[in-house]
């Protein structure tokens, strides 16, 4: 055949100009959509490429495109091992009182040196295995932290600081009001996602859920990571303790159904932990510093700490004007200052931290 009407072969073109141009007017921070429409012009070397329409410049590609950045959950691990006090069941749940030993033992006989943590077992069931427990067992559980609301009335109040007979004391126009008050509060629960009952020698006799993720001698563990959404101080003769509220995205953690996420993913609903550092230091001594906004890992303990509180604060921190003025008709006004109760409150004991910096750290939820 002739040179002249020879034909030279030609390869083809994996990518064609419409790609290319289109390539070249996305910005840098649409890399992940760039590179979907490169992928969609693509054609293999074995076949003629296939006509590609080209984009005005002022169409844009369907944000339908851009694909979901993969979710990333924070940590939230909890490994306790002690004896049950007492059970008792809501609705489908079954919650147990486990009673965890301050200084390593399995069984510990002093209240002085234990805490009490709420367990959670969701319709009475581990990994969808009807479960037996009764108090006085023995057991180890892993699972995770969430936060409880709860309304506690007024009369529970007084009953429990043994002083019901304040009542007496107030308006009789005002008795109906007084008995409907109650107070908001919020408690850590532990969520068990696998169950051991254990023997004295702490040996496994039978066992629900999942593999345990920690040594099996371990008794007392808590691995959060989460946002910092408050600081305050705790004042006491020994010092000052810094405490913190934690916002935990961990993968347990309920989806808002109310607003959208960000970058493709859901929004989540927080589950809120308490940390404490004793006299705002970690158990090697160094001083903390947080500030809210900012994202940390904790490790520690469950720990539980009673505060005491009076019925004044307590009627005063309800900021409602009506009972100010119900206040100022008691006939004892000295008497609610007098009126004490003690409130526990759930909290990781902090022995080490990582504060992240806010290049590498921050997640948007």
């Amino acid at each position: 055949m002739p040179a002249a009407t020879q034909k030279k072969a030609s390869k083809p073109k994996t990518k064609t100009a419409a790609a290319r141009k289109t390539a070249k007017t996305k910005p840098v921070a649409e890399e992940t959509q760039q590179e979907l429409i490169a992928e969609e012009v693509e054609v293999s070397p074995a076949l003629p490429p296939a006509p590609v329409a080209k984009l005005k410049k002022t169409e844009r590609p369907s944000s339908n495109a851009i694909r979901p950045i993969r979710e990333q959950f924070d940590l939230n691990l909890i490994v306790l091992a002690g004896r049950v006090r007492s059970v008792w069941g809501n609705k489908t749940d079954v919650f147990a009182r486990l009673s965890v030993s301050h200084r390593g033992r399995l069984i510990e006989d002093d209240d002085a040196l234990s805490s009490y943590v709420t367990l959670r077992i969701a319709d009475g069931m581990v990994a969808g295995t009807p479960i037996s427990i009764q108090p006085g067992e023995a057991l180890r559980v892993q699972g995770y932290l969430t936060h409880r609301e709860y309304s506690e009335t007024l009369r529970k109040f007084l009953d429990d600081a043994h002083s019901i007979n304040f009542l007496d004391l107030v308006d009789p126009s005002d008795l109906p009001s007084w008995r409907s008050l109650s107070f908001k509060r919020q408690n850590a629960v532990m969520n068990v996602l696998s169950m051991s009952l254990l023997d004295q020698d702490c040996q496994t006799l039978a066992h629900f859920g999942e593999a345990a993720q920690q040594e099996d001698r371990v008794l007392n563990r808590a691995n959060v990571e989460g946002i910092v959404a408050r600081v305050w101080e705790y004042r006491h003769n020994e010092g000052v303790d810094i405490f913190t509220r934690l916002a935990v995205y961990d993968e347990h953690t309920p989806l808002d159904a109310k607003r959208d996420g960000n970058y493709g993913r859901p929004r989540r609903l927080a589950h809120y932990v308490t940390v404490r550092f004793p006299c705002g230091k970690t158990s090697s001594g160094f001083p903390v510093r947080l500030s809210p906004g900012a994202r940390v890992r904790v490790s520690g303990e469950l720990r539980d700490k009673g505060q005491a509180v009076t019925l004044r604060e307590e009627l005063l921190r309800t900021g409602m004007p009506a009972v100010a003025e119900m206040m100022g008709r008691v006939s004892n006004a000295e008497r609610m200052s007098e009126i004490k109760n003690t409130q526990e409150s759930l909290h990781i004991l902090a022995d080490a931290v990582i504060v992240y910096s806010a290049s590498g750290g921050s997640r948007n939820k």
